[in-house]
Protein backbone atom coordinates (compact mmCIF):
# COMPACT_ATOMS: atom_id res chain seq x y z
CA UNK A 1 0.00 0.00 0.00
CA UNK A 2 1.53 3.31 -1.23
CA UNK A 3 0.73 6.44 1.76
CA UNK A 4 0.96 9.81 0.03
CA UNK A 5 -0.34 12.99 1.07
CA UNK A 6 -1.33 16.22 0.01
CA UNK A 7 -1.67 19.90 1.13
CA UNK A 8 -3.61 23.14 0.35
CA UNK A 9 -5.28 26.13 1.48
CA UNK A 10 -8.69 25.21 0.83
CA UNK A 11 -11.14 23.51 -1.86
CA UNK A 12 -12.94 26.14 -2.83
CA UNK A 13 -13.58 27.13 -6.88
CA UNK A 14 -10.01 28.19 -7.89
CA UNK A 15 -8.12 26.96 -10.92
CA UNK A 16 -5.21 25.71 -8.14
CA UNK A 17 -8.13 23.82 -6.78
CA UNK A 18 -10.05 21.84 -9.61
CA UNK A 19 -6.40 20.64 -10.76
CA UNK A 20 -5.94 19.17 -7.10
CA UNK A 21 -9.03 17.80 -7.13
CA UNK A 22 -8.79 16.31 -10.71
CA UNK A 23 -5.23 14.89 -9.87
CA UNK A 24 -6.26 13.22 -6.37
CA UNK A 25 -9.38 11.88 -8.09
CA UNK A 26 -7.02 10.00 -10.88
CA UNK A 27 -4.57 9.00 -7.97
CA UNK A 28 -6.91 7.09 -5.73
CA UNK A 29 -6.79 3.47 -5.96
CA UNK A 30 -7.15 0.24 -4.17
CA UNK A 31 -3.21 0.13 -3.52
CA UNK A 32 -3.18 4.34 -2.73
CA UNK A 33 -3.61 5.45 0.27
CA UNK A 34 -4.30 9.31 -0.09
CA UNK A 35 -4.37 11.78 2.51
CA UNK A 36 -5.61 15.46 2.07
CA UNK A 37 -4.46 18.06 4.50
CA UNK A 38 -6.24 21.95 4.56
CA UNK A 39 -5.72 25.15 6.38
CA UNK A 40 -8.82 25.20 6.19
CA UNK A 41 -11.40 22.49 5.60
CA UNK A 42 -14.10 24.37 3.18
CA UNK A 43 -14.87 24.84 -0.20
CA UNK A 44 -17.73 23.37 -2.75
CA UNK A 45 -15.24 21.15 -4.48
CA UNK A 46 -14.75 19.16 -1.30
CA UNK A 47 -17.76 16.62 -2.41
CA UNK A 48 -16.38 16.04 -5.52
CA UNK A 49 -13.70 13.87 -3.84
CA UNK A 50 -14.06 10.29 -4.03
CA UNK A 51 -14.79 8.78 -0.66
CA UNK A 52 -11.94 7.08 -0.02
CA UNK A 53 -9.86 10.27 0.25
CA UNK A 54 -9.15 11.32 3.76
CA UNK A 55 -9.48 14.88 4.72
CA UNK A 56 -8.10 16.64 7.43
CA UNK A 57 -7.60 19.90 8.80
CA UNK A 58 -4.23 21.93 10.39
CA UNK A 59 -5.48 25.31 10.53
CA UNK A 60 -3.42 28.18 11.24
CA UNK A 61 -4.01 30.76 13.70
CA UNK A 62 -3.80 34.19 11.98
CA UNK A 63 -4.89 36.58 15.23
CA UNK A 64 -4.65 38.08 18.13
CA UNK A 65 -1.55 38.68 20.25
CA UNK A 66 1.33 37.80 18.38
CA UNK A 67 3.70 36.23 20.14
CA UNK A 68 0.85 33.73 21.56
CA UNK A 69 -0.17 32.91 18.10
CA UNK A 70 3.45 31.96 16.72
CA UNK A 71 3.99 30.23 20.02
CA UNK A 72 0.39 27.83 19.13
CA UNK A 73 0.86 27.04 15.83
CA UNK A 74 4.60 26.14 16.62
CA UNK A 75 3.04 23.64 19.33
CA UNK A 76 0.41 22.10 16.98
CA UNK A 77 3.40 21.92 13.93
CA UNK A 78 5.36 20.03 15.90
CA UNK A 79 2.81 17.90 17.76
CA UNK A 80 1.96 17.24 13.53
CA UNK A 81 5.35 16.51 12.79
CA UNK A 82 5.71 14.06 15.71
CA UNK A 83 2.69 12.25 14.86
CA UNK A 84 3.37 12.39 11.11
CA UNK A 85 7.28 12.29 10.91
CA UNK A 86 8.34 10.34 7.74
CA UNK A 87 4.69 8.19 7.68
CA UNK A 88 4.32 8.61 3.71
CA UNK A 89 5.79 7.35 0.84
CA UNK A 90 4.98 11.22 -1.06
CA UNK A 91 4.38 14.31 0.20
CA UNK A 92 2.92 17.30 -1.71
CA UNK A 93 2.95 20.81 -1.32
CA UNK A 94 0.62 21.68 -3.53
CA UNK A 95 -0.59 25.03 -2.69
CA UNK A 96 2.87 26.85 -3.76
CA UNK A 97 2.38 30.02 -1.39
CA UNK A 98 1.40 27.99 2.05
CA UNK A 99 4.38 28.20 3.95
CA UNK A 100 2.50 25.79 6.69
CA UNK A 101 1.90 23.25 3.83
CA UNK A 102 5.45 23.03 2.91
CA UNK A 103 6.58 22.72 6.43
CA UNK A 104 4.45 19.55 6.63
CA UNK A 105 5.31 18.40 3.58
CA UNK A 106 8.93 18.05 4.43
CA UNK A 107 8.24 16.60 7.69
CA UNK A 108 5.69 13.85 6.03
CA UNK A 109 7.88 12.18 3.88
CA UNK A 110 11.65 12.30 2.49
CA UNK A 111 10.26 12.07 -0.92
CA UNK A 112 8.69 15.93 -0.51
CA UNK A 113 7.44 17.99 -3.67
CA UNK A 114 6.67 21.49 -4.29
CA UNK A 115 4.44 22.25 -7.13
CA UNK A 116 4.71 25.70 -8.77
CA UNK A 117 1.55 27.17 -10.31
CA UNK A 118 2.59 30.58 -11.68
CA UNK A 119 5.45 32.29 -12.69
CA UNK A 120 6.47 34.20 -9.72
CA UNK A 121 9.43 36.05 -11.09
CA UNK A 122 6.72 38.24 -12.39
CA UNK A 123 5.15 38.93 -9.31
CA UNK A 124 8.61 39.01 -7.61
CA UNK A 125 10.71 40.79 -9.87
CA UNK A 126 12.98 41.74 -7.30
CA UNK A 127 15.62 38.68 -7.02
CA UNK A 128 15.90 39.18 -2.75
CA UNK A 129 11.95 38.84 -2.94
CA UNK A 130 11.62 36.31 -5.18
CA UNK A 131 14.51 34.37 -2.62
CA UNK A 132 12.55 35.68 0.37
CA UNK A 133 9.37 34.26 -1.01
CA UNK A 134 10.79 30.83 -1.47
CA UNK A 135 13.10 30.69 0.68
CA UNK A 136 10.06 30.86 3.75
CA UNK A 137 8.90 27.57 1.74
CA UNK A 138 12.38 25.85 2.38
CA UNK A 139 13.05 25.50 -1.20
CA UNK A 140 16.26 23.90 -1.14
CA UNK A 141 14.40 20.55 1.15
CA UNK A 142 12.44 19.50 -1.50
CA UNK A 143 13.29 16.37 -3.20
CA UNK A 144 11.08 17.43 -6.37
CA UNK A 145 10.00 20.42 -7.68
CA UNK A 146 7.00 20.46 -10.38
CA UNK A 147 6.24 23.53 -12.46
CA UNK A 148 3.20 24.04 -14.83
CA UNK A 149 4.83 25.93 -17.75
CA UNK A 150 8.31 25.74 -18.92
CA UNK A 151 7.98 29.79 -18.51
CA UNK A 152 7.85 29.16 -14.74
CA UNK A 153 10.89 26.77 -14.77
CA UNK A 154 12.83 28.98 -16.71
CA UNK A 155 12.30 31.87 -14.56
CA UNK A 156 13.28 29.64 -11.48
CA UNK A 157 16.27 28.22 -13.06
CA UNK A 158 17.51 32.00 -13.14
CA UNK A 159 17.93 32.46 -9.66
CA UNK A 160 18.36 28.90 -8.34
CA UNK A 161 20.00 27.30 -11.01
CA UNK A 162 22.07 24.63 -8.46
CA UNK A 163 18.29 22.64 -8.33
CA UNK A 164 18.19 22.43 -11.79
CA UNK A 165 17.91 18.20 -11.89
CA UNK A 166 15.25 18.38 -8.83
CA UNK A 167 12.70 20.80 -11.68
CA UNK A 168 10.09 19.18 -13.84
CA UNK A 169 7.69 20.30 -15.78
CA UNK A 170 4.51 18.53 -15.59
CA UNK A 171 0.99 20.49 -15.84
CA UNK A 172 -1.87 19.39 -14.60
CA UNK A 173 -4.55 16.49 -15.67
CA UNK A 174 -7.64 17.29 -17.83
CA UNK A 175 -10.61 15.53 -17.01
CA UNK A 176 -11.94 16.47 -20.52
CA UNK A 177 -14.70 13.86 -20.22
CA UNK A 178 -16.14 15.37 -17.41
CA UNK A 179 -15.64 19.11 -18.10
CA UNK A 180 -17.61 17.96 -21.78
CA UNK A 181 -20.66 16.21 -19.31
CA UNK A 182 -20.98 19.10 -17.22
CA UNK A 183 -20.69 21.98 -20.28
CA UNK A 184 -23.91 20.17 -21.37
CA UNK A 185 -26.16 21.40 -18.67
CA UNK A 186 -28.41 24.57 -19.68
CA UNK A 187 -26.36 27.60 -19.95
CA UNK A 188 -28.68 30.34 -17.48
CA UNK A 189 -27.36 32.55 -19.78
CA UNK A 190 -28.00 33.43 -23.01
CA UNK A 191 -25.75 35.55 -25.97
CA UNK A 192 -27.91 38.64 -26.76
CA UNK A 193 -25.71 39.97 -29.14
CA UNK A 194 -22.60 39.69 -31.04
CA UNK A 195 -19.55 37.46 -30.21
CA UNK A 196 -19.15 36.97 -26.35
CA UNK A 197 -16.23 37.36 -24.63
CA UNK A 198 -15.89 35.38 -21.73
CA UNK A 199 -13.32 35.53 -18.55
CA UNK A 200 -13.09 32.84 -16.09
CA UNK A 201 -11.11 33.64 -12.99
CA UNK A 202 -10.55 35.49 -9.53
CA UNK A 203 -11.15 38.93 -9.54
CA UNK A 204 -7.78 39.83 -8.53
CA UNK A 205 -6.18 42.96 -10.23
CA UNK A 206 -2.40 42.62 -9.55
CA UNK A 207 -2.22 39.24 -12.15
CA UNK A 208 -5.77 39.26 -13.94
CA UNK A 209 -5.13 43.07 -14.96
CA UNK A 210 -9.28 43.46 -14.59
CA UNK A 211 -8.62 47.13 -15.74
CA UNK A 212 -6.87 46.00 -19.18
CA UNK A 213 -9.71 43.91 -20.21
CA UNK A 214 -12.51 46.31 -19.62
CA UNK A 215 -10.68 49.39 -21.14
CA UNK A 216 -9.68 47.06 -24.37
CA UNK A 217 -13.85 46.08 -24.03
CA UNK A 218 -15.02 49.62 -23.72
CA UNK A 219 -13.12 50.62 -27.02
CA UNK A 220 -13.90 47.02 -28.71
CA UNK A 221 -17.24 47.61 -27.67
CA UNK A 222 -17.79 51.36 -28.51
CA UNK A 223 -16.57 50.26 -32.18
CA UNK A 224 -18.61 47.33 -32.70
CA UNK A 225 -22.06 47.75 -29.89
CA UNK A 226 -22.91 44.00 -30.40
CA UNK A 227 -19.84 42.26 -28.35
CA UNK A 228 -20.56 41.20 -25.33
CA UNK A 229 -18.59 40.24 -22.41
CA UNK A 230 -19.61 37.94 -19.38
CA UNK A 231 -17.60 37.94 -16.12
CA UNK A 232 -17.21 35.03 -14.45
CA UNK A 233 -15.51 34.59 -11.08
CA UNK A 234 -15.61 36.57 -7.69
CA UNK A 235 -12.85 38.13 -5.74
CA UNK A 236 -11.39 41.32 -3.76
CA UNK A 237 -11.60 43.51 -6.62
CA UNK A 238 -15.12 42.75 -7.98
CA UNK A 239 -16.11 46.46 -6.63
CA UNK A 240 -13.50 47.58 -8.94
CA UNK A 241 -15.43 45.83 -11.99
CA UNK A 242 -18.38 47.17 -10.96
CA UNK A 243 -17.37 50.22 -10.64
CA UNK A 244 -15.53 50.30 -14.30
CA UNK A 245 -18.40 48.90 -15.60
CA UNK A 246 -20.27 51.84 -14.83
CA UNK A 247 -18.28 54.76 -15.77
CA UNK A 248 -17.65 53.13 -18.87
CA UNK A 249 -21.69 53.00 -19.21
CA UNK A 250 -21.42 48.90 -20.40
CA UNK A 251 -24.17 47.68 -18.11
CA UNK A 252 -25.99 46.76 -20.63
CA UNK A 253 -22.98 44.74 -22.42
CA UNK A 254 -20.82 43.35 -19.66
CA UNK A 255 -22.70 40.40 -17.31
CA UNK A 256 -20.86 39.80 -14.25
CA UNK A 257 -21.63 35.99 -13.27
CA UNK A 258 -20.21 35.72 -10.00
CA UNK A 259 -18.78 32.33 -9.25
CA UNK A 260 -20.71 29.68 -10.11
CA UNK A 261 -19.87 25.44 -9.13
CA UNK A 262 -20.05 24.96 -12.89
CA UNK A 263 -18.34 27.56 -15.24
CA UNK A 264 -18.68 25.21 -18.04
CA UNK A 265 -22.09 25.43 -19.32
CA UNK A 266 -20.69 29.42 -20.15
CA UNK A 267 -17.60 28.37 -21.39
CA UNK A 268 -19.33 26.04 -24.29
CA UNK A 269 -22.13 29.25 -24.91
CA UNK A 270 -19.68 31.67 -25.12
CA UNK A 271 -17.58 32.21 -28.41
CA UNK A 272 -14.13 33.14 -26.88
CA UNK A 273 -12.45 32.64 -23.56
CA UNK A 274 -10.35 35.98 -22.84
CA UNK A 275 -7.43 36.24 -20.62
CA UNK A 276 -5.52 39.97 -19.87
CA UNK A 277 -3.26 39.17 -17.48
CA UNK A 278 -0.09 40.58 -17.01
CA UNK A 279 0.93 36.96 -15.43
CA UNK A 280 0.03 33.23 -15.03
CA UNK A 281 1.62 29.95 -14.73
CA UNK A 282 0.06 28.00 -17.37
CA UNK A 283 -3.72 28.69 -16.78
CA UNK A 284 -6.36 25.86 -16.16
CA UNK A 285 -9.13 27.80 -17.99
CA UNK A 286 -6.94 27.19 -21.04
CA UNK A 287 -7.01 23.49 -20.98
CA UNK A 288 -10.57 23.90 -20.07
CA UNK A 289 -11.68 25.68 -22.90
CA UNK A 290 -9.42 23.58 -25.31
CA UNK A 291 -11.65 20.97 -23.60
CA UNK A 292 -14.07 22.50 -25.42
CA UNK A 293 -13.16 23.84 -28.56
CA UNK A 294 -13.34 27.25 -27.73
CA UNK A 295 -11.01 30.07 -29.48
CA UNK A 296 -9.02 32.01 -27.17
CA UNK A 297 -7.67 35.27 -27.30
CA UNK A 298 -4.85 35.94 -24.18
CA UNK A 299 -2.16 38.02 -23.52
CA UNK A 300 -0.17 35.30 -22.05
CA UNK A 301 1.75 32.71 -23.95
CA UNK A 302 2.60 29.69 -22.09
CA UNK A 303 4.04 26.46 -22.89
CA UNK A 304 4.34 23.15 -20.55
CA UNK A 305 5.47 19.23 -21.70
CA UNK A 306 2.96 18.87 -23.71
CA UNK A 307 1.15 22.26 -25.12
CA UNK A 308 2.08 25.35 -26.61
CA UNK A 309 -0.44 27.96 -26.03
CA UNK A 310 -0.21 29.96 -29.21
CA UNK A 311 -0.57 27.15 -31.45
CA UNK A 312 -4.20 27.22 -30.19
CA UNK A 313 -4.74 31.01 -29.12
CA UNK A 314 -5.02 34.27 -30.30
CA UNK A 315 -1.98 36.48 -29.27
CA UNK A 316 -1.97 40.39 -27.97
CA UNK A 317 0.07 42.52 -26.86
CA UNK A 318 -0.55 43.59 -22.88
CA UNK A 319 -2.14 47.20 -23.62
CA UNK A 320 -5.88 48.19 -23.89
CA UNK A 321 -5.91 49.29 -27.55
CA UNK A 322 -4.10 45.84 -29.24
CA UNK A 323 -6.54 43.92 -26.87
CA UNK A 324 -9.39 45.69 -28.74
CA UNK A 325 -8.49 45.31 -31.94
CA UNK A 326 -7.72 41.50 -31.42
CA UNK A 327 -11.67 41.59 -30.12
CA UNK A 328 -13.07 43.66 -33.04
CA UNK A 329 -11.24 41.41 -35.59
CA UNK A 330 -12.45 38.01 -33.73
CA UNK A 331 -13.50 35.09 -35.98
CA UNK A 332 -15.27 31.71 -34.89
CA UNK A 333 -13.25 29.26 -35.83
CA UNK A 334 -13.05 25.39 -35.36
CA UNK A 335 -10.45 24.30 -32.96
CA UNK A 336 -9.88 20.65 -32.11
CA UNK A 337 -9.04 19.35 -28.70
CA UNK A 338 -5.79 17.80 -27.76
CA UNK A 339 -5.29 14.47 -26.83
CA UNK A 340 -5.93 14.50 -23.51
CA UNK A 341 -6.12 10.87 -22.77
CA UNK A 342 -2.57 10.75 -24.10
CA UNK A 343 -1.11 13.62 -22.70
CA UNK A 344 -2.95 12.34 -19.12
CA UNK A 345 -1.16 9.27 -19.46
CA UNK A 346 2.14 10.32 -20.13
CA UNK A 347 2.10 13.07 -16.79
CA UNK A 348 0.91 10.77 -14.39
CA UNK A 349 3.75 8.34 -15.18
CA UNK A 350 6.08 11.20 -14.67
CA UNK A 351 4.37 11.79 -11.30
CA UNK A 352 4.31 7.89 -10.50
CA UNK A 353 7.91 8.15 -11.34
CA UNK A 354 8.68 11.13 -8.51
CA UNK A 355 6.30 9.12 -6.17
CA UNK A 356 8.82 6.31 -6.30
CA UNK A 357 12.23 7.73 -5.44
CA UNK A 358 12.16 6.83 -2.29
CA UNK A 359 11.39 3.36 -2.81
CA UNK A 360 14.06 3.67 -5.62
CA UNK A 361 16.77 4.60 -3.02
CA UNK A 362 15.26 2.51 -0.57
Amino acid sequence: MRRIIFFAKNMELGGVEKALLSLLNRLADPQTEITLVLEEQRGALLGQLRPEIRVEEHRVSRGGFAPLRKALNFSRRMLWAARHYRKYDFSCAYCTYSVIGSRLAQYASGNSCLYVHSDYAASLPDEADFRAFFGALRVQSFESLVFVSNESRASFLKVYPELRTRCHVINNLVDDDAIRARAAEPCPVQPDGGAVFLFVGRLEEESKRLTRMLEAFHIAHAANPSLRLWILGDGKDRALCEGLIESYHLQDAVTMLGAQPNPYPYLRAADCLLLTSEYEGFPVVYTEALALGKNILTTIRVSDDAIDIADYAVLAEKNAQAIAAAMLAFEKAPCSPPDYAKINAARLRRLDDLMKKREQKG
